[in-house]
């Protein structure tokens, strides 16, 4: 009894710090042992669907009701549910939106080609396009690259950066946008029209927003937990707390990444965006009084 008590209360904390990706590894370890305590369950359902898995985390609250638990104090504050019934009603009502969003996002993932793209972006018009204020120049815009440069950014980085992106560094080594929204391509009233897109990082590691400075991609996935399934490519209105990543997931270091948003504060939520790069620069559009 005293080490069944002593691991759950473990798996508490790790709720109540956040840490629901190390909940569930632990959860994950003593599935065969606990699976059938309640306690087990409804610590399985909060951190399953803390982590955007709702659709799973609907039978583990049931579950969990089905061996006797309701009242709980899973969880600190006042805005997260007291009860196993308040759990479930949230998780079946986001279930179906979880299941939809992740297999409109497999179907696009599916359909794109991970072979790597040749556009070097010359049809694109730039017009409008940068935001070249004092700030960017300062902070963001470097010196123009040579082909040695970007392939030490890629060594250092190890990832093939796209072609299309290097194009585009080549034209203006990186800098805040005017065209600064991207629209998702899940068109729903219950998920978020626009992404906000402050800027692309360039490779210049002199100007603190850049690919391999001090403040770069590496930066956000060692300090601040981001997924490592790629490169950091772009930041956001946030200032770090969502940020634009290029995702190698499905495609390996060598091939052509997808671009995707990911949510810090939303526990690292993935959200497609684009199939490549030079997708997502034509995809770009300046904000509008409706997505202010």
């Amino acid at each position: 009894m005293m080490r069944n008590e002593s691991l759950l209360n473990q798996i508490k904390m790790l709720n109540t710090q956040e840490d629901y990706r190390g909940a569930l590894k632990m959860l994950d370890s003593i599935n065969a042992e606990y699976s059938e305590n309640p306690y087990y369950c409804v610590r399985r359902g909060i951190a399953l669907y803390q982590l955007h898995r709702e659709d799973e985390s609907v039978f583990w609250f049931k579950k969990t009701q089905e061996k006797g638990l309701e009242e709980i104090d899973e969880m600190p504050g006042t805005y997260l549910p007291k009860s196993v019934t308040k759990w479930l009603e949230r998780a079946e009502k986001r279930s179906p939106r979880r299941i939809e969003k992740n297999a409109f996002e497999a179907e696009l993932r599916a359909k794109r080609k991970l072979s790597p793209q040749g556009s070097n972006l010359e049809d694109f018009d730039f017009f409008d396009f940068w935001n070249d204020c004092e700030y960017s120049l300062k902070k963001y815009v470097g010196a123009s690259p040579t082909d040695s440069d970007i392939a030490e950014t890629e060594a250092e980085l190890g990832y093939r950066l796209p072609a299309s992106y290097k194009a585009l560094i080549k034209q203006h080594n990186g800098g805040m946008l005017e065209k600064n929204c991207f629209e998702t391509p899940l068109k729903r009233n219950w998920w978020p029209r626009v992404f906000s897109v402050e800027s692309i990082y360039g490779i210049d590691r002199e100007k603190p927003y850049s690919l391999c400075s001090n403040t770069g991609s590496k930066f956000w996935i060692a300090e601040w937990g981001y997924p490592d399934i790629g490169i950091a490519i772009c930041d956001t209105i946030s200032g770090g707390h969502d940020m634009i990543f290029l995702d190698y997931s499905d495609c390996g270091p060598e091939g052509e990444p997808c671009v995707v948003h990911i949510d810090q504060e939303s526990n690292y939520e993935i959200t497609y965006l684009a199939d490549s790069f030079e997708d997502f620069v034509r995809g770009l559009v300046p904000m509008s009084e409706d997505d202010e």
